[in-house]
């Protein structure tokens, strides 16, 4: 270590911010159980919201001095950025704002798995010896080139390979490890795994960062598109070919093989009937969900470098980039008008002038890129229809919850007597939701059928809270119901 890399990192690293936060222990539990806990890697605007209220409704509780601010300005500061514990960005085929972790929340994660698998008095000494000891050896013949050395190493491996099966077949006995070599190897390769998830943000960060500055170049609009596409494709080159870029690919590589993933299942599938695990409950949940949860880690890194390929061909639209050009120019005049103006004497008057034959167009009204529709083919012509799936249908349909509109109306009055002009919130506040979203639909329909106000251009947000142990609660937006008298319809 160095003290002008340890001053700087303690002065600007988010992760030490994070650790020294108000409320560290209670965003770290928190932010566990949304992404951790729950193996999600993105998790949209309205889900994260609602997680939240409910979390700060348990706090209030156990901690009632604990997370009292207001859930959005609590998610607006973790991705501002002096904090950047998560990041916010929008996704293809979504219609608002996903959150995910950024690697330097994943740091602290993988400090304080470490730290508290050490306070609960269980270090793999052995099992860490034998990972550095068996892979230096395999360094040293990997990095060999002399095929001397490679041939000893098969042979005393093939040696000590025979010198078992005949052990074996000679006493019928085999040397089985120690229960506790056994646990202690496999919480290592649960705390590789869950360091192998933290070590996705890294990479994905790397990706992001290239399209980011690629972005910053493109608005300038000083830059040609062959610097800036030159630019582009040296940075994506070099990080494929740096060490963390040529693991990634094999990793993906690896992981993506359906003969290495078949074969990595019946692994897991075997460790899971190891007796000496069966209380290792929470690491072999961590490893039933590993190929899966490295499919999604993979494929959504994968995904950022698709979103360079995405900028890079908006670059190559001769049309695009010229608006993006005269776009600067403007700016700059703008720039250069504005340090003209600042000499001037106090007292005149400094105005614009509109030339009002000139069309305006905001640049909002120009939707966002979205990747177009993709159709699967499905053939129907060997269809057979199944009774039982059919039944199952019907049944569910069976099961669909009633509304009981006189009964709603007559909440809608009863709330019209003790309230002027209540909103649908307010409605929900006093007559709880029974039946779901489909209960707040229903009260739209009142609404429009009995002439109360919606106003469409106005909405509201309304938490439905979890029906069961087995569901979630979430957040919908609805255009603002204000409930008039009879007098006013």
């Amino acid at each position: 270590m160095r003290l002008g890399k340890l001053l700087v990192y303690f002065e600007t690293s988010p992760a030490l911010k994070l650790l020294q936060a108000r409320n560290a222990p209670y965003i770290i539990d928190f932010l566990d159980r949304v992404f951790k806990q729950s193996g999600q890697i993105a998790v949209p605007h309205s889900e994260l919201l609602a997680s939240l209220v409910l979390y700060q409704e348990e706090l209030q509780e156990s901690h009632p001095e604990s997370l009292i601010d207001r859930p959005e300005n609590y998610l607006a500061d973790w991705c501002s950025s002096e904090r950047r514990w998560l990041q916010r960005f929008l996704e293809a085929g979504r219609d608002e704002a996903v959150y995910q972790l950024t690697p330097y929340t994943e740091d602290v994660f993988a400090f304080l798995n470490d730290v508290l698998d050490r306070d609960l008095g269980f270090v793999g000494t052995e099992s860490r010896l034998r990972l550095v000891i068996d892979t230096l050896s395999d360094l040293v013949v990997g990095a060999s080139d002399d095929p001397e050395t490679r041939l000893s190493h098969l042979r005393k491996e093939r040696d000590r390979l025979q010198a078992e099966i005949e052990q074996i077949e000679r006493d019928g006995q085999i040397s089985k490890d120690q229960p506790a070599l056994i646990r202690e190897r496999f919480n290592l390769a649960v705390s590789l795994l869950r360091q192998l998830q933290g070590d996705f943000r890294a990479v994905e960060y790397s990706f992001r960062s290239i399209s980011v500055d690629v972005q910053k170049r493109q608005q300038t609009g000083t830059e040609s598109r062959g610097r800036i596409l030159e630019y582009a494709l040296d940075a994506e080159d070099l990080l494929k070919q740096e060490d963390q870029g040529v693991s990634f690919y094999e990793f993906v590589k690896l992981i993506l093989s359906p003969s290495q993933t078949e074969r990595l299942d019946k692994i897991i599938s075997e460790v899971r009937k190891i007796p000496e695990l069966v209380q290792q409950q929470e690491g072999l949940e961590t490893v039933r969900n590993m190929i899966t949860l490295l499919q999604n880690e993979a494929e959504k890194v994968m995904r950022t470098n698709q979103r360079l390929s995405t900028t890079l061909r908006r670059l190559l639209d001769g049309r695009a980039f010229a608006e993006r050009q005269r776009v600067a120019v403007l700016l700059q005049e703008i720039q250069a008008l504005a340090i003209e103006s600042g000499g001037q004497a106090e007292g005149e008057e400094l105005g614009i002038y509109l030339e009002l034959a000139t069309s305006i167009e905001s640049p909002f009204r120009r939707t966002f890129w979205v990747e177009p529709p993709q159709f699967e083919a499905v053939d129907l012509s060997e269809f057979e229809p199944d009774s039982a799936e059919r039944l199952e249908v019907f049944e569910d349909y069976a099961a669909l919850r009633h509304l009981d509109w006189q009964q709603m109306r007559e909440h809608v009055s009863h709330l019209l007597s003790t309230h002027d002009m209540p909103t649908l919130s307010e409605l929900l506040d006093r007559f709880p939701l029974t039946s779901g979203v489909v209960e707040i639909a229903g009260y739209l329909q009142i609404a429009s059928e009995d002439g109360h106000l919606v106003d469409a251009l106005t909405h509201e947000k309304i938490l439905i809270s979890a029906s069961g142990p087995g569901e979630r609660a979430y957040v919908v937006k609805v255009p603002r119901v204000t409930f008039l008298p009879p007098a006013r319809h």
